[in-house]
């Protein structure tokens, strides 16, 4: 039977390359974790949920309320109902220096989407006997040293969020763990490019790919 993977994530796992394109890479993180997985035997239907600048639970002033990620959580999980597991990697964007966000309000914020998306009845079943899917919580890699260079052209945006980003990890294991929710630290498989602090090359991309399904392996 196919086990069906929600992806809900930022530009990371929509595919935005540090190359400054825009453009989307085909062979994004979630695509190639479904096409390791299918080459392994497991038979897996992914759908993606990501929009760049996506925050966990805030309404940014700048971009719109549309980016805040709890708002459409349960709606997305339902309407893509039966869903086996959820992944979720969401906070780089709570680090912009205009949300003021601490690395402990970031968590906090992480966590409650985890339990959010755990407590909704979008699994097997009928739509009026669903069972809550699987999830799993992936902490985004930390952004990179140039964030808080001053010839960086983005650096009001973000400086300040390295420290909290190099802080995240062990509080949300920690916070995960008590949670009782499967817990991925990114920072494994995957590093911000030299040019570009906050996003991905390509390489990374598949590397990080292989190694989430690695993973997803012994849980599906």
């Amino acid at each position: 039977m196919s086990k069906h993977i929600l992806v809900y994530g930022d530009s990371n796992s929509w595919g935005y390359l540090d190359d400054g394109s825009g453009h989307r890479f085909a062979g994004r993180w979630p695509v190639s974790m479904t096409a390791r997985l299918l080459a392994d035997g497991y038979d897996i239907t992914l759908t993606e949920e990501c929009l760049p600048g996506r925050t966990t639970n805030l309404d940014d002033p700048q971009e719109g309320p549309e980016f805040n990620g709890a708002t459409p959580l349960r709606a997305i999980l339902l309407s893509h109902q039966p869903v086996d597991h959820v992944l979720i990697m969401l906070g780089t964007n709570d680090l912009k220096r205009r949300f003021s966000r601490s690395a402990e309000d970031i968590v906090a914020a992480q966590t409650g989407l985890a339990e959010m998306a755990a407590s909704t009845p979008c699994g097997k079943g009928g739509w009026a006997a669903s069972r809550m899917p699987a999830v799993t919580l992936i902490c985004p890699p930390h952004l990179g040293a140039r964030a808080d260079e001053d010839d960086w052209e983005r650096v009001a945006e973000w400086r300040g969020g390295r420290a909290q980003s190099l802080a995240m990890p062990p509080l949300l294991i920690t916070a995960a763990a008590a949670a009782g929710i499967d817990f991925i630290d990114g920072n494994e498989y995957a590093h911000s490019s030299s040019r570009d602090p906050i996003h991905w090359d390509e390489d990374t991309h598949l590397r990080f790919g292989t190694g989430i399904a690695a993973h997803m392996a012994g849980r599906l």
